[in-house]
């Protein structure tokens, strides 16, 4: 007889390939996506080092959060837009200067005058645990949702509309400059970033506006990592917790695909 778990075990491990095979051009080039992560990750990354698979478990979860994706870029691509908004939906990022690309979910913009407004919007999928800890009654408690935090979400969030950014305003300063800084503050009320949240249990969906600051830190941590790859010497040698930013946060290495190269 067929085995079903097996068959689509298989189907997903095919995606994974295309996927592979379709990024094969970008496979020294940091992903947009990864934000915030650790900086000695990154440079695995960059660098070809082989990763460790995912279980097929992490791939069928990883799968679900795929289709509610594609779902939500349908809807919004067969959705009438208002007058004078340019609607883009997975639309390729890319940064030399960071040497970063990615894709980002949805953008929102109005031209008027001189005038862009935009809006980015990244859709995160949750299991029940995680969407408790973040919107549950103890999280509301202590206000965790009220003050700006700015982790792995939300730096790639600012990430995506820092690309936006540059490629409707190609005449801002270069992102390694102090420039930079002024130049978004002066177009800050023009900007929502934001992420839509998904839980994967009750299909409940929450929108949360991320602070612009956001964007600064997003700069920050890209210049910071550029310069720890070129400048630091003997980076295979760190251990976890052997230089800032190795790891970002202490969870990292329990998940980390790389860590049957770093932690020996």
């Amino acid at each position: 007889m067929l085995n079903l778990e097996t068959i689509y075990d298989d189907y997903l491990n095919r995606l994974q390939e295309e996927r592979n095979e379709k990024y094969k051009e970008y496979e020294e080039w940091f992903s947009g996506s990864s934000a915030g992560s650790c900086y000695k990750k990154q440079w695995y990354r960059v660098n070809g080092f082989e990763t460790e698979p995912f279980d097929q478990r992490t791939k069928r979860l990883l799968r679900l959060g795929t289709i509610v994706h594609s779902d939500v870029e349908q809807a919004l691509s067969e959705a009438e837009a208002s007058d004078g908004v340019e609607v883009l939906l997975e639309h390729e990022i890319k940064m030399p200067e960071f040497n970063v690309v990615g894709h980002l979910d949805h953008c929102f913009i109005r031209r008027k005058d001189n005038n862009i407004e935009i809006y980015v919007s990244d859709l995160k999928t949750l299991a029940s645990y995680s969407w408790t800890r973040k919107f549950g009654r103890n999280a509301i408690k202590q206000s965790i949702n009220m003050i700006p935090t700015f982790g792995h979400y939300e730096l790639q969030v600012a990430t995506y509309a820092l690309g936006m950014l540059k490629s409707l305003m190609p005449d801002l300063p270069h992102f390694n400059t102090t420039e930079i800084n002024y130049e978004i503050d002066k177009i800050k009320n023009d900007i929502s970033i934001n992420i839509v949240w998904y839980n994967k249990n009750d299909s409940k969906m929450k929108t949360t506006e991320i602070s612009v600051d956001a964007l600064h830190a997003a700069i920050a941590y890209w210049n910071d990592l550029n310069d720890f790859v070129k400048e630091e010497k003997g980076i295979e040698s760190i251990p976890p917790n052997g230089a800032v930013g190795v790891p970002m946060q202490d969870w990292e290495c329990k998940y980390c695909q790389y860590k049957q190269h770093c932690i020996k």
